[in-house]
């Protein structure tokens, strides 16, 4: 597993290999926004999920944001990994949204959601504007204001 962990200028944390990158935001406590773009192979083994381990112990129930809309794969071993960390952390997680454009994906993230035994907690939206809204609302919903920065604009 060869990849690389580092914090962006903006505050953002990216996991980045040569083939695929998680960036994660956080605009608000308990409020984490993860952006994937690439094909995950595996490579990153559990990281993807350990970044998410503080936002858990600190904040649970946490809303999950996860942008999809550039990833172009995921093998099956990522695909069950994702099944099994949705069921055993499901008590931890008061909403999950993911955005992808893919019907490839959106079939995945499907298949993850009802092998995860998550019902509605797991919502797909395949436009931007309702994935948007709703994170919108997540990241207001708390008296500090908060910081929104497009994943795809954090460099």
């Amino acid at each position: 597993m060869s990849f690389k962990r580092e914090t962006l200028e903006c505050g953002a944390v990216r996991l980045s290999s040569e083939r695929c990158s998680f960036t994660y935001q956080r605009p608000r406590p308990g409020v984490v926004v993860m952006r994937i773009v690439g094909n995950d192979k595996g490579e990153f083994g559990t990281a993807p999920m350990d970044e998410l381990r503080e936002d858990i112990s600190r904040y649970a129930p946490i809303e999950l944001f996860i942008e999809m809309d550039e990833i172009t794969g995921a093998n099956l071993p990522v695909q069950e990994a994702w099944t099994g960390w949705f069921s055993t952390y499901r008590p931890a997680l008061k909403s999950v949204s993911i955005l992808t454009r893919s019907k490839f994906m959106h079939f995945t993230a499907e298949v993850v959601k009802f092998f995860s035994r998550t019902g509605e907690l797991i919502r797909v939206y395949l436009e931007p504007r309702p994935f948007e809204e709703a994170l919108e609302r997540a990241a207001c919903s708390h008296t500090t204001s908060p910081r929104i920065t497009s994943t795809s604009h954090c460099q």
